[in-house]
């Protein structure tokens, strides 16, 4: 059942020891993990090549909160999770037992008692799956488990994330078996959907085989579209209660709530399977408690509990490459002072050399070396939500001009300001299309500079990880001696490239803020397609911003403010449908209407906000649609979001 480790792989992930692998799929592999408290976690780590993917991350996010909601008696509880993890990974109970398809193929298919047990487990799990706003889309044999106490069904939360979309799907996920129409069609998936994969289940439950069986998956596609089930074989009991699920009409198919309706309550039990399967479990149990009681079953000597497994040579090599350069920068920075040298790391064959290179701001050379491995590469668009930037720059970053003589403060996220030897220092994650590259470098950080700034100051930016569009961490110096400005933004970045490269401070609370959230990502397409426009995609405008551009503009800002006090709108509109919408004079007579909602209060009166504003001048007749686009979005955000007390 559990799969050992091999050499090299990690033995830690979270605060779970690790015990060994259960399986892999197309979404990733399942680790088998035991928490601090000795309870049993599978561990689900999505493949390398969906995270690369430019809008996973963020679709992760919203399915991996969601399904942490998802509760109940008959389904395996999302316990934990790392969506901000170099390979992102939830964790959810662990539950011994016999997965259905196992079940089946070796002790035959299940009897009448079994299979209503079993009928009752799959609707109280869609009914709570369901409830939180998921869809499991991937209900196969495979992820129902038998367990001692009655079914489970697992892998729900993260299927949709792959899928790429909120509302369309493909057969990308689940086997071809137990697809309704609709998936394998590639139509728009809804609850029913989850309804025909459990009717196909059951039938296979009681019949060993899927009812639309074909001699190829192509084969089986075309009867799931186009054929009646196969039947045939069945109880008049299990056709009953198969048939109205099975139904090509999503609209024809009972929810969860109809369907336990129609079983009737769950009668007393022991034992609700077969004797050879809790014989199986009884065996799983004995074998994971000798892995758990082993505090020694997963090490290998050697091996690196920091390092995540790689899913292929070339990241294996940026991985290891990535260590020892890290290891180089620690051990010279103990050692180094301003403008002193930073090693670079070289990797020859399978053998890795570690020597020093010597480039700064126009160093002296002491001879060529390998370009370094920009340690900020890491830094994607999230991490960068997350830096605390007047946190970096607490202590001075220019020793010659003395201490802050105005400390550093900030009013947003991504931004810092301070005084310091007659200079003023602003710092922004911002975008950097304006920055040009002259091959300036410090300890393998690529500092751009400033290409549009006049003479009254002096910019320059650290670039991190690739994003679209390019942001970076911005430096910009003004002061009374302009002939000395540049030099004084070197010295900044260069330290402030150290300070970030040593490991960027977070934001107090990240977890829980609304300053790690990708504002791109929390509007559903189907509210653009109504609000915005068809086939409108949204963009980052700055760190914590999201434009969308059609015939206006609409911008969704996450902010830090004073905390916000109710406005009275005096004038209604009745739009019909139940749409109601308030405005001021002012909005009547402006091209722009901005709607603002609270998400949490913050400490010193401060409070975490979203914002939504409006510009559509070719609405000036209907300044009320304007507000009803942007009360929309806004409440569609709020929504999207994570619950906080």
């Amino acid at each position: 059942m559990v799969t050992p480790l091999a050499r090299d792989e990690p033995t830690q992930i979270g605060r779970y020891r690790l015990l060994g692998e259960l399986g892999s799929g197309g979404l990733g592999r399942v680790l088998l993990g035991v928490g601090p408290d000795g309870r049993l976690v599978a561990i689900k780590q999505v493949h390398r090549h969906l995270v690369a993917e430019p809008d996973f991350l963020p679709r992760f996010r919203r399915e991996v909160r969601t399904s942490v909601q998802v509760s109940g008696a008959f389904t395996a509880a999302v316990v934990d999770f790392d969506v901000e993890a170099e390979v992102p990974w939830l964790a959810s109970v662990f539950v011994p037992g016999v997965p259905l398809d196992k079940a089946v193929e070796n002790y035959g298919p299940l009897t009448s008692d079994e299979l209503h047990k079993l009928a009752i487990g799959l609707a109280s799990a869609l009914q709570a799956i369901h409830g939180v706003g998921l869809i499991h889309r991937d209900l196969v044999p495979a992820n129902v488990i038998l367990a001692e106490d009655g079914p489970r069904v697992i892998d729900f939360g993260i299927t949709r994330a792959a899928e790429g979309g909120s509302e369309h799907t493909g057969p990308i996920a689940g086997s071809p078996a137990f697809m309704s129409p609709e998936q394998a069609q590639s139509l728009p998936l809804t609850p029913a959907g989850d309804m025909f994969s459990l009717g196909a289940v059951l039938a296979m439950a009681a019949g060993g085989a899927s009812p639309f069986a074909g001699s190829s998956p192509r084969h089986t596609l075309h009867n799931i579209v186009h054929t009646e089930p196969d039947l045939s074989g069945l109880p008049p009991e299990v056709r009953e209660l198969v048939s109205p699920c099975l139904s090509k009409d999503p609209q024809e198919r009972p929810t969860p709530a109809q369907l336990l309706d129609f079983l009737g309550p769950l009668p007393p039990q022991h034992r609700p399977w077969s004797a050879q399967v809790h014989k199986e479990i009884r065996e799983q149990e004995a074998e994971l408690s000798a892995l758990r009681a082993d505090p020694n079953a997963t090490q290998a000597t050697g091996a690196d509990p920091a390092r995540y497994p790689e899913a292929s040579s070339v990241d294996a090599f940026e991985q290891r490459l990535q260590a020892l350069v890290e290891i180089q920068r620690a051990s010279s920075l103990r050692r180094r002072r301003k403008r002193a040298l930073i090693g670079a790391a070289a990797v020859v064959a399978l053998l890795v050399v570690v020597f020093a290179g010597t480039a700064l701001f126009g160093g002296d050379d002491e001879g060529p070396a390998e370009p370094a491995v920009n340690p900020l590469a890491a830094l994607n668009l999230t991490k960068l939500r997350s830096i605390d930037l007047c946190a970096a720059v607490k202590d001075p970053l220019v020793s010659s001009l003395g201490a802050w003589t105005k400390a550093p403060s900030s009013t947003q996220w991504g931004t810092c300001a301070g005084e310091s030897g007659g200079y003023q220092f602003d710092f922004d994650i911002k975008r950097v299309e304006g920055y040009r590259d002259n091959g300036k470098t410090v300890a393998g950080v690529p500092v751009l500079e400033d290409a549009t700034g006049g003479t009254d100051s002096c910019g320059r930016a650290l670039f991190p990880a690739k994003t679209d569009p390019q942001f970076g961490i911005a430096v910009r110096v003004k002061g009374a001696k302009s002939d000395t400005l540049c030099g004084v933004a070197d010295e900044a970045a260069t330290e402030l490239a150290h300070r970030i490269s040593e490991g960027p401070p977070q934001l107090p609370n990240i977890r829980n803020s609304l300053a790690r959230q990708d504002p791109c990502a929390l509007v559903d397409s189907v509210v653009v397609k109504l609000n915005i426009g068809d086939q409108v995609r949204g963009a980052p405008d700055q760190l914590h911003t999201c434009k969308w551009t059609s015939t206006g503009t609409v911008t969704l800002a996450l902010e830090r403010s004073k905390a916000l006090t109710p406005t009275e709108k005096p004038i209604p509109f009745d739009l019909g449908g139940g749409n109601f919408v308030f405005l001021d004079e002012a909005e009547l007579g402006s091209p722009t209407c901005v709607r603002r909602g609270q998400y949490r209060a913050i400490d010193g009166g401060d409070a975490e906000v979203v914002s939504v504003q409006v510009d559509n001048p070719t609405l000036a007749e209907h300044p009320e649609f304007r507000c009803l686009a942007a009360q929309q979005v806004l409440q569609n955000v709020l929504d999207n979001l994570p619950q906080v007390s």
